[in-house]
Order: structure tokens, then sequence, then C-alpha cells
């Protein structure tokens, strides 16, 4: 299957955690260390951190990419509704283990206004679709200042049809576009991307070498 620009972006922070572990550059010093080091990472548990984030997007862009294939209807023939319900639930967790990662990595390599780039990750549809019908159905907050609580549930009949349609307090009905939900998140997700691997590349290889160049290519097929 054709690698998505996240993949390649992730991608391209393996090839380089790969490169330094073949050459060995650590010498005798711890490899964990050293790449804390090699990165400029003050958490300790830097290395654990970028491992976590490297398995939790190869795994969540397998499911995202067999939503894309099957929708919430999945590849089978007959009409299961408990399989869209399935479908629904794992996408939206896999988009919120992909967020969470995601904001892992914001925080290790310093970007610029974390606090902003987490809230805006946090406040996208699909993480908000997520904490209402995946996460906190029976309990969700709207206004933390508040502290109403209110219930979601799911439109069986939008769900049979493959939409998500969801029952505010038995009063208030809330219509999502998944695939443009999705879509959304993925831009957001591609730009901090960009934003960790420009600041990277631009302070340990000043511009140069053959990381720069797969970064700018991998831009260019962005536009």
């Amino acid at each position: 299957m054709k690698e998505t620009i996240i993949e390649k972006q992730i991608g391209i922070l393996r090839s380089i955690l790969s490169e330094i572990a073949e050459n060995d550059l650590n010498g005798a010093e711890n490899f964990e260390s050293f790449t804390n080091k090699y990165f400029y990472f003050d958490n300790e548990f830097g290395w654990n951190i970028l491992m976590n984030a490297f398995y939790v997007f190869e795994d969540t862009e397998l499911a995202k990419e067999n939503f894309e294939k099957f929708g919430i209807n999945g590849p089978v023939k007959m009409s299961d509704v408990g399989e869209k319900y399935l479908r629904l639930y794992g996408i939206l967790n896999s988009l919120y283990q992909q967020c969470l990662a995601t904001i892992n990595l914001i925080k290790l390599f310093k970007l610029e206004n974390p606090k902003e780039q987490t809230q805006e990750l946090k406040n996208s549809n699909c993480i908000e679709l997520r904490n209402k019908i995946a996460s906190h159905p029976s309990n969700y907050i709207e206004d933390f200042k508040t502290k109403e609580v209110n219930v979601y549930e799911i439109s069986r009949h939008n769900l049979e049809k493959g939409e998500i349609k969801l029952l505010k307090n038995q009063s208030d009905f809330e219509n999502y576009d998944l695939n443009e939900s999705v879509n959304e998140f993925n831009d957001r997700i591609q730009v901090i991307l960009n934003e960790i691997l420009k600041k990277f590349i631009k302070t340990k290889f000043d511009n140069k070498g053959i990381y720069f160049d797969r970064f700018i290519e991998l831009e260019q097929s962005r536009k």
C-alpha cells in the first residue's frame, strides 16, 4: 500500500535514528542516553517517547488507511451494525492515540506555542467526537467552568447508513462528517510533523544533506 505523507514524515525521523544506530556513533555511551543528546531531548525518557511515537504512528496509519478504503461499513458484504460500532470506536480511538503521540512529540522537540498546538489538536472534530461517544458518553463535560454534563448517543438508524448523527441529552441532534474530520486531522498532524522536521534538520544538519533533500521533496509533494 502507498505510504501516506505522515508515514513518510515519521520515516525521516526513523531513518535518522537508524543511521546513528548502524554507525555506532555513541561509542561506549548508552545508546538511549546518546540518542537523547543527539536529538537535544531534555527528557531522560526521550528515546522511549520517540520509539513509542514510531510504533503508534505505524499502527494508527494502518487503521486510518483501512478506514479510508472501507469506511464505517467495512469490507464485509452483509450489513452488520455491530461491526459499524466497532469500526467507529476503533478509528476514533486510533486517532486519539495518534493525537497523544503527536502531543508527546510537540513537547519532546520543544515546538513553539506547545499549549496552543496541543489544544488545537484536542479541539479537532474527530477527537471531540471520540470524547463524546467512545470515551465519555455518560459524562461528557462540555464546559469545565460550569461542569455541565451532557449525554450523547449515536443514532443507530444513521449509523446503519454509514452516517454519524448524535443525539444530545435526548433533545438536540449533531451531525459529523467523519471523512472530512479525519482529513482535517491529518492536515494538522502533517503541519506539526513538518515543524518538527524543519526545526531538527536545520539545527542538526544546517539544512544540508540527504535528510534535508528528503524533507524538501516531501514538502513539495504536500503542496
